[in-house]
Formats: structure tokens, C-alpha cells, sequence
């Protein structure tokens, strides 16, 4: 990321993670294309377990341990980003009751045909066990994979 997330940013991801805690949170950090910190936390709707109760055999995890944003709130987001001269600088999602790692699933939404979906995109995973932020990890792209590469600070 051009610019570090600030306290209230942080602040806001683990929020996200805690009100939608045992189900996982899903969303994205936008910010100026110039790099300069005036950057907005903006949540997505994960529509995990309507995926798995209309198509079950194709998802069969639920909100607990899974996923899905539809592939238009993504774009619009993106377009309107782009339309406002932004860029995204994150995506973050939580991990409830389990710790902080970039799954096979992770890499599969991030990557496409070898490079990012989102060139200069971080991943933030935040991991939350009895409704308590316990870790969160930041991946970087390393020319391969997304690798661990820092972690945000977390209140105790």
C-alpha cells in the first residue's frame, strides 16, 4: 500500500470482523491514486451462504469459513473507484476461529493466469476467536505468491 492504514482504518476493519463474527467479513480499502492518506474502508456483502443453500454441491462451505462477493458489487465498486480517480489498495477478509494464512481459495480470487487481479492490491486477513481480534497479517504479491509480509497492530 502507498500510504499505511491509520489507527481509525484498522479500527474499522476489526469491526467489520467482529459485528459479522461467526460468519466471515469481507471488504476493501480505497485510496487516492497519489498515495496520499485519505484512504476509505468499504465493506462487501458476502453471499456465502445463499451460494451454498441454492447451489450447495458447488459451495459447500458456509459464512463460517468461506466467501463470496457477487462479481457486480466487485465491479461497480471498482468502476466507481476508478471513476473517482482512486484505487484499491486492499482487500481484507476475517478468518473466525481460525488464524491468519492466504489459503488456496485466497490465491485463486487474487490470481489469474499467473498475476494479480489487482496489480499493487494487498490482502489483509484478520484472524478473530471469541469475538476478539487475535492477529491480522498483511500478503504482498512476491512475483509468485501472495507471502506474509506484515501485521497490523492489535489491541489487547
Amino acid at each position: 500500500m502507498d500510504c499505511g492504514l491509520t489507527n481509525d482504518e484498522i479500527r474499522a476493519l476489526y469491526a467489520h470482523a467482529l459485528e459479522e463474527y461467526p460468519s466471515e467479513c469481507v471488504g476493501v480499502v480505497i485510496g487516492p491514486k497519489d498515495g496520499s492518506c485519505a484512504n476509505e474502508v468499504k465493506r462487501l456483502t458476502n453471499r456465502q451462504d445463499e451460494m451454498q443453500k441454492d447451489d450447495p454441491e458447488h459451495f459447500d462451505r458456509d459464512s463460517r469459513t468461506g466467501y463470496f462477493v457477487d462479481p457486480k458489487e466487485v465491479y461497480d465498486l471498482t468502476k466507481q473507484t476508478e471513476d473517482e480517480g482512486k484505487k484499491v489498495l486492499a482487500f481484507y477478509h476475517s478468518h473466525p476461529d481460525h488464524e491468519c494464512y492466504f489459503s488456496q481459495t485466497d490465491h485463486d480470487g487474487a490470481v489469474i493466469w499467473g498475476e494479480p487481479v489487482y496489480p499493487g492490491a494487498v490482502y489483509i486477513i484478520v484472524s478473530v476467536f471469541d469475538r476478539k481480534v487475535k492477529d491480522a497479517q498483511v500478503f504482498l504479491w512476491d512475483g509468485e505468491k501472495y507471502s506474509p509480509s506484515g501485521k497490523l497492530p492489535v489491541e489487547s
